[in-house]
């Protein structure tokens, strides 16, 4: 079983002209580090930010709010909301979003899409796991590494320092969606042990992962699985088994 965190994003419409949206930050979060906004854009795809027919910047502190996107032509034209992090950077890049179409109801909340990363039971060997990982597939003006990383506990603020990181992997750039490999852990997986699996973007000045960066977190037990005992990183996988990214 795997608690996930996510960076949430829920809206409606509430008149011709008006859309309000709610958003909310994983714990410990520093939006202005993240460089974090919302924007909405006209049509079905996320754009920079500044191509967005409005944009509110996130605040210091602000890991929770509400936001009114207002003048709209709603029923009329599909629209599309997102939030993003590194606002007018090079790698901006959009995390969640949500879609206003002309079919939209009033009041009724719109259909959503997070980014999120989780690892089934069966999916965790004596010293390796493959997580599953899922993102919005939309605009990125340069490709924004997507990496996950593994700690020792439950999620913590101490995690946003990198502190009891156990191992790390990286996707390929602009793989919105797929699984990543995490082998030859070092001292393995303990059995009934407790571990938080990180979903981030973007790496800091020195090309290290940025840890101010979570998008999502995967906190799980080590219980008993299919391919556990006596399994390692290079045991074969069936045929059945996800297409994997390895680890960089």
């Amino acid at each position: 079983m795997c608690t996930q965190g996510v960076i949430q994003l829920i809206g409606k419409p509430v008149n011709e002209k008006q859309a309000a949206v709610s958003f909310n930050l994983l714990p410990g979060s520093d939006p202005v580090a993240m460089g974090c906004f919302l924007s909405i854009w006209e049509g079905s795809r996320t754009l920079s930010s500044s191509e967005a027919l409005q944009t509110r910047r996130i605040n210091s502190g602000e890991l929770f709010g509400d936001h009114i996107f207002d003048k709209l032509s709603i029923g009329k034209k599909n629209y599309i909301v997102g939030l993003g992090i590194d606002k007018g950077r090079a790698t901006e890049t959009i995390v969640a979003t949500l879609s206003l179409g002309v079919s939209a109801i009033l009041n009724q909340p719109l259909p959503a899409v997070y980014s999120n990363i989780s690892v089934n039971a069966d999916n965790i060997g004596t010293d390796f796991l493959i997580a599953h990982f899922a993102s919005p597939c939309c605009n990125q003006i340069k490709a924004n590494k997507k990496w996950i990383a593994l700690f020792q506990g439950e999620f913590n603020s101490a995690i946003y320092n990198g502190t009891n990181m156990i191992a790390t992997s990286k996707a390929a750039p602009y793989q919105y969606s797929g699984s990543i490999i995490m082998k030859n852990i070092p001292k393995g997986l303990a059995r009934f042990e407790t571990y938080t699996l990180i979903f981030g973007q973007g790496l800091d000045k020195f090309g290290d992962l940025d840890y101010t960066k979570l998008i999502s977190s995967c906190t799980f037990i080590v219980w008993r699985s299919k391919i556990y005992i006596g399994a390692s990183a290079t045991s074969p996988f069936s045929a059945s088994s996800p297409t994997l990214i390895n680890a960089i």
